[in-house]
């Protein structure tokens, strides 16, 4: 969700309030990605590389995080969602810690629609994570076995769109996109809209994925 400090630079506004318009937008796009029957979303809020940020607003971030979640856990019940945050939160205050264990839990038996939010995630820290669980758990390291110890576990994107204009995956699920499909955007993330959504989805049923066979 990339631009949103570059959107508000364009609107003469602070970097907090880009952050807070890109905050808005996650759960309508969310909405729209479930109207299209698309049943697991993955939102990269921010990188493991972006906590080198000021603190100010790394801490502004993880505000909004915990702001938006008590907002959207009443409609995430409702519509049986299935919340989870991956990435490393162990620096995050404990109140902002509890937010997120309590709306994991009591969505956790839901199972058709889930919203993920990479926080504080990295690709390469997902990797080596997994790697040090079948290391402490004396498994066999097997694509399969590093596949089922990742942070997604078993759900592997079919489609990462990027927005903001850069074309690199900033560290964005480096396994778990092999054979992706990748979509890059000059759109900035707060201007990002369900129509986007939809044009993205119409494209992505035209493409034929052969991971590597042939027809």
């Amino acid at each position: 969700m990339d631009g949103n400090g570059r959107w508000a630079d364009k609107h003469g506004k602070t970097r907090q309030f880009g952050h807070e318009q890109g905050s808005s937008n996650v759960y309508d796009i969310f909405l729209s990605c479930v109207e299209l029957d698309i049943n697991t979303a993955t939102f990269f809020a921010m990188s493991s590389e972006n906590m080198n940020r000021p603190r100010e607003e790394t801490e502004f971030i993880s505000i909004l995080l915990d702001n938006s979640i008590k907002k959207h856990l009443p409609d995430l019940l409702d519509n049986q969602i299935k919340f989870k945050v991956i990435g490393d939160i162990s620096h995050l205050p404990e109140n902002i810690k509890k937010t997120i264990e309590h709306a994991e839990t009591v969505t956790s038996m839901f199972t058709r629609y889930k919203l993920n939010i990479a926080y504080n995630y990295g690709g390469q820290w997902d990797i080596l994570n997994s790697i040090k669980t079948l290391l402490d758990n004396k498994l066999e390291i097997s694509n399969e076995n590093l596949s089922k110890y990742l942070s997604t576990g078993s759900d592997f994107p079919d489609l990462i769109v990027r927005t903001g204009g850069y074309k690199r995956l900033s560290n964005f699920m480096l396994w778990q996109a092999a054979y992706s499909e990748l979509i890059f955007l000059n759109t900035l993330w707060p201007e990002f809209s369900s129509k986007d959504v939809s044009n993205i989805l119409n494209n992505y049923k035209l493409i034929k994925r052969k991971f590597g066979k042939v027809d």
